[in-house]
């Protein structure tokens, strides 16, 4: 018989932490299964029982029910009826904890065991980018969440909800056929692309887009075109493909090709024309013609990268540079993460009738297809009405947004800063007067809890002296807490 003054003793010693973010019964099952495999509860012993252990313990008996369930069903305990509840005589394989041979706590295996791209991935992994970030202005990259309609979008999804059996085994590479046919209606309405239903590939956001584009379009030691500073990101992308990196400067109108005149010809030429990342600026048309025809006398690929082209505040939009090209030797990538909310994880390109089966087959090859439901509700929240709806309403609060966001600071700042108000987008990029002004501005944002990110940051060459600039989100910040961060950020500014 076991001496029930030292099973007291054992259960007695239990330590349940109430402000713990693990269950109760979650910590006393582990701490009993952590007994048993030491053999502090040798096989056989009998435990307390329930209501017992949980008068000891000052829990619920439920709690102590819950976690003898839990180890019953994994072996650890077997319920005798009358005589009570025991350890169990043989343990689970798994875990016999003197038999078992364990590997050893302390892996010696190191970034060095991976391949020539898993060791760049680990060069590049940035904590920041890795961990979600709390959104606090002027945090880009994030639209007006709290103004999206919300019953909407939760309407539709319970209505698509409803599956029959054929939805169980939905799953087409390219997409839903039904949200393909919006965005090619969509897009030939809205930005002068005709295509048809087929060339629309639906993918689970930019990134995946540009890597299939890099993986069908791009063979190794191909030259790429991108601006520079740019979508640096999307650069990291198409180097996994094997891709040679050339960053082209950009001035007022775009891309600037006649840097570019003693670069190698490029496989492909990557531009966003509605609104440059980061600098803002709007490609001009005889830019887009420019380079159109550039890239038909290199046979160059040129992908249009629309991430804020709905977003626009002065005039009428110019005509994308996939309507403008005849050759069709570019291709429209467009994403809703940033026109609807960033977690719907979903983007699209248009790519030439010819191509449309190799991309198709590459997506299945991936994952076989991006999540149905999403998608189904997607398609509903255009074909109701309320994608455009909700797109009209943004643009006027955005271009509220801009607009005090550029006067607070010319207000808080004045002779200071340079900032310009740009046609479109979803941020300002902000300059010092003086790089030493410029530094100060940094440090007082920081101090100010001010969230920003800099040029740089997006630069192949951040020493570089078109790398300088602040870039301040403007989209899902309301005039209250943009003017208290500008206030605040000021008043660091003005006191160091």
């Amino acid at each position: 018989m076991v001496n029930r003054k030292q099973e007291y003793f054992e259960f007695e010693a239990i330590h349940l932490d109430d402000d713990s973010q693990t269950h109760r019964y979650v910590q006393l099952e582990q701490q009993i299964r952590r007994a048993i495999v030491d053999r502090r509860l040798p096989a056989g012993s009998r435990i307390p029982s329930s209501r017992n252990l949980a008068k000891l313990l000052n829990v619920s008996r439920n709690t102590v029910l819950t976690a003898y369930d839990q180890l019953i069903s994994e072996g650890y305990l077997k319920s005798s009826g009358g005589s009570g509840t025991r350890v169990a005589t043989v343990l689970p394989e798994t875990f016999e904890h003197k038999t078992a041979k364990l590997p050893a706590k302390h892996s010696s295996i190191g970034t060095e065991e991976l391949s020539r791209v898993g060791k760049t991935l680990a060069q590049q992994a940035d904590p920041v980018v890795l961990t979600p970030q709390k959104v606090l202005p002027f945090l880009p990259h994030v639209p007006a969440v709290d103004e999206f309609p919300i019953d909407v979008w939760n309407r539709l999804t319970n209505e698509q909800s409803r599956w029959t059996r054929k939805h169980l085994v939905l799953c087409e590479p390219i997409g839903y056929r039904p949200l393909r046919e919006s965005i090619a209606e969509y897009m030939g309405l809205s930005r002068g692309v005709e295509c048809s239903p087929d060339q629309v590939v639906i993918t689970s956001s930019a990134q995946q887009s540009m890597m299939l584009l890099g993986q069908l379009l791009l063979d190794p030691g191909d030259v790429v075109w991108v601006e520079e500073p740019g979508n640096l990101p999307a650069n990291s992308v198409l180097e996994l493909s094997g891709a040679k990196i050339e960053g082209i400067p950009v001035d007022e109108e775009g891309l600037d090709l006649t840097a570019a005149e003693l670069k190698r010809s490029p496989r492909m030429i990557c531009v966003t024309p509605g609104g440059q990342w980061p600098l803002t600026m709007t490609m001009s048309l005889n830019r887009r013609l420019e380079l159109l025809a550039r890239a038909q006398e290199s046979k160059s690929w040129v992908v249009e990268d629309d991430y804020n082209g709905e977003f626009r505040y002065n005039g009428r939009p110019h005509r994308s540079l996939t309507s403008l090209d005849p050759t069709g030797r570019t291709i429209y990538m467009g994403t809703f993460s940033k026109v609807l909310f960033p977690s719907i994880r979903m983007a699209f390109l248009v790519v030439p009738p010819a191509l449309a089966e190799a991309f198709a087959m590459a997506k299945w090859l991936q994952d076989r297809g991006t999540s149905p439901l999403p998608q189904m509700v997607l398609h509903r929240f255009i074909e109701t009405g309320n994608f455009v709806k909700h797109l009209r309403r943004m643009r006027t609060l955005y271009a509220e947004r801009q607009r005090f966001l550029f006067e607070g600071l010319q207000e808080h700042f004045g002779k200071d800063v340079v900032v310009t108000l740009p046609e479109s987008g979803l941020h300002l990029v902000v300059f010092g007067r003086t790089e030493k002004i410029e530094q100060r501005l940094i440090a007082a944002a920081e101090r100010a809890n001010v969230r920003f990110h800099l040029v740089k940051f997006y630069a192949i060459d951040p020493e570089s002296d078109s790398s300088r600039g602040i870039i301040l989100g403007f989209a899902a910040y309301g005039k209250k807490l943009s003017k208290r961060a500008l206030r605040d950020w000021a008043s660091e500014f003005h006191n160091c």
